[in-house]
């Protein structure tokens, strides 16, 4: 099983995400604050928050975004993340995948300098890779050749984050500040000056735990009135930036 950020398949997680206005995330975080601690990310801030950016790729016809927003029981993402600009910093390729209301997450580090080759179907030497990171790296790459899955587009937001005192695979994080950039090159930037807005009609609240959600969460959906949603950022980053006319141009 892993934790925090982990990348095995067996450790199978559950994300309940709540659109609400910024007021009720705040009642949110007052109700949790004693039973959680800021990530180890963004304990380094004083808002515990920081910025997620990842450039998400897809076929040419956009073949999983029609899958996530049909609601397919079955569907997955490829997509790079990085949370800094710096190029000494590695990025992170990733599957996440979602049988009915159950999350998979596979993920690997690798440096930026790796992203085009791999695009093209090149795996570097990865001798050095744990077993597991190696088999999250080829099985991304695989996905990603044989659906020939290309850069589309770059999905950023805002996290503050926090997780549980006693167990870190608990999470509770509220997502602000989406915005998206087409992207059809292998390239993940966290800051661009082209960065366009998306509205998401309130803030983002994502209970995230393995097997069972503690009791403190259960009260809080409760107290909250929390109303579970289907939520897609990359769904509404596509809808805001129309990638497939910006890639026909």
């Amino acid at each position: 099983m892993t934790t925090g950020r982990g990348t095995g398949w067996l450790a199978q997680r559950h994300e309940c995400k709540y659109l609400v206005p910024e007021s009720v995330a705040q009642r949110v975080l007052r109700r949790v604050e004693s039973f959680v601690t800021p990530d180890p990310f963004a304990a380094r801030r004083s808002d515990h928050c920081y910025a997620i950016s990842s450039l998400y790729l897809d076929t040419a016809n956009l073949r999983l975004y029609h899958e996530t927003r049909s609601g397919d029981a079955q569907r997955f993402k490829l997509r790079v993340r990085a949370y800094t600009d710096d190029p000494a910093v590695p990025i992170f390729v990733e599957i996440k995948r979602r049988i009915d209301r159950v999350v998979h997450k596979l993920r690997c580090p690798i440096p930026r300098g790796w992203l085009p080759g791999l695009l093209d179907g090149h795996v570097p030497d990865v001798s050095a890779l744990s077993p597991e990171k190696r088999r999250s790296l080829e099985e991304f790459v695989r996905l990603q050749q044989s659906l020939r899955a290309r850069p589309t587009l770059l999905v950023r937001y805002d996290r503050q984050a926090y997780m549980g005192r006693d167990d870190d695979e608990v999470r509770v994080t509220i997502d602000r500040r989406l915005r998206v950039l087409p992207m059809p090159r292998p390239e993940v930037w966290v800051e661009h000056p082209r960065f366009l807005p998306v509205s998401m009609g309130g803030v983002v609240i994502e209970l995230k735990f393995t097997n069972r959600a503690p009791a403190w969460m259960l009260d809080t959906v409760q107290a909250c009135d929390l109303r579970r949603i289907s939520f897609s950022k990359y769904c509404n980053s596509v809808d805001r930036a129309d990638p497939a006319a910006q890639l026909a141009t």
